[in-house]
């Protein structure tokens, strides 16, 4: 009898806990946080050659009004969630919010929004302190379903586990860390002739092959830190600030020896709206000095003239401008004999609607124009020549290599 009833007790208290659990669960005092954090370098360049450039070359990332150069420019989002289904209130807390980025990484500045009310009723006046590496947040209130997004510019490396949030919160065991999306902000890369209208006009390619291929230097600030690009962060070449700095890379393939044809003479290309900043010409990978540069390329802020006829057979020519702007508006005001056509390549950022996801990011070449696509099953090898063509001069337009 008295094992009988031990059993029945012993039954009870199990069946007690498991109600007791699932009413937590449903609503009862369970309290739960997730997190989740994206960050990325700020210009589109990847690798280490990126960030020496920013350290010691001519373009830099500069935080105002001071005009202090960030070393190591990221941008970052993170997004914290009571994903529970009971209150944290600010007795909760035995300490602050901790938002570790790394021992080297400093929090430069950036925005906070909230999905209810207003930033002052969430959080109440001065919650934020910095701390080495880390920014801390004051005991605040946080009901479920409450979210707050924090977005905006660190300074240094990011540690190896990435952005960490803890802290001591009773009721909260851990707090629960979710995996960024993979997809990361897209590139779009669109394809198009500047001298044929249609794509059944292109020519094939003539002595000389031309590109011209551009895209941002940097991501788009404002997406990532709303009010960033009224002067809290600017992007300067030579120590002058520049809005929305662009590479604009012209690409030469030779293919044949050149003609005595008398009207191979150099190409030209204008725009009204952007402005040519500076420039550097390569031959075959190798970088030229300024000297020999000028037998092949001149130009001013809004005319570049390139004696493509001057490289030989197999011979390539790759000349590079930082420019103030995107130079939506370039043509071409003289074309030689010896060049048929000229192909522009533009790789936009297609924002991700689903939270800004940062990049994770080699460039991806998602869609042509519809001009590309237009007798496309027919076209189908030389469409994938050309896709393959166009990830190549992007690539080596980024790199250099």
């Amino acid at each position: 009898m008295e094992f009988l009833v031990g059993t029945v007790l012993a039954l009870a208290a199990l069946a007690l806990s498991w109600v007791a659990l699932a009413w937590q669960k449903r609503g009862g005092t369970f309290k739960r946080i997730h997190y989740t954090a994206y960050y990325e370098l700020l210009t589109i360049q990847r690798g280490d050659e990126a960030i020496d450039t920013l350290i010691s070359g001519p373009i830099s990332v500069n935080l105002e009004p001071s005009g202090e150069r960030l070393v190591m420019p990221l941008v970052f989002e993170l997004r914290l969630a009571n994903t529970g289904k009971a209150p944290i209130l600010q007795s909760d807390f035995s300490s602050p919010l901790t938002i570790r980025f790394g021992d080297l990484c400093n929090f430069m500045g950036g925005s906070m929004e909230v999905n209810r009310g207003t930033i002052s009723e969430f959080f109440g006046e001065n919650p934020f302190e910095l701390g080495e590496g880390c920014l801390r947040i004051k005991p605040f209130l946080m009901n479920s379903g409450d979210e707050v997004t924090l977005s905006g510019i660190l300074n240094g490396p990011v540690n190896d586990d990435g952005i960490e949030v803890s802290g001591r919160i009773a009721g909260v065991e851990t707090f629960s860390r979710l995996k960024p999306k993979k997809d990361g902000i897209r590139g779009a890369m669109t394809l198009r002739s500047m001298i044929f209208e249609r794509r059944e006009e292109w020519p094939p390619p003539g002595r000389v092959e031309a590109q011209v291929f551009v895209t941002r230097k940097f991501l788009p600030l404002d997406d990532i830190a709303p009010g960033a690009t009224e002067g809290h962060i600017t992007t300067r070449l030579n120590g002058s600030p520049v809005r929305d700095m662009h590479l604009v890379a012209f690409t030469f393939e030779c293919h044949s020896d050149a003609s005595d044809d008398p009207g191979e003479g150099p190409i030209t290309f204008e725009t009204a709206a952007s402005t040519f900043l500076d420039c550097e010409v390569e031959l075959d990978g190798a970088e030229l000095s300024t000297q020999r540069a000028r037998h092949l390329v001149t130009w001013n802020g809004k005319k570049v003239t390139i004696r493509a006829r001057r490289i030989r057979r197999d011979q390539e020519l790759t000349v590079r401008f930082i420019t103030e702007g995107g130079v939506e508006d370039l043509r071409v005001t003289r074309i030689p004999s010896s060049v048929t056509d000229v192909q522009m390549m533009r790789m936009e950022i297609v924002e991700d609607p689903l939270g800004r996801n940062l990049l994770d990011m080699q460039p991806a070449f998602l869609l042509f124009s519809q001009r590309a696509h237009r007798k496309f099953h027919r076209d189908m090898p030389r469409l994938k020549e050309l896709a393959r063509r166009s990830r190549e001069i992007a690539r080596r337009a980024l790199h250099g290599d």
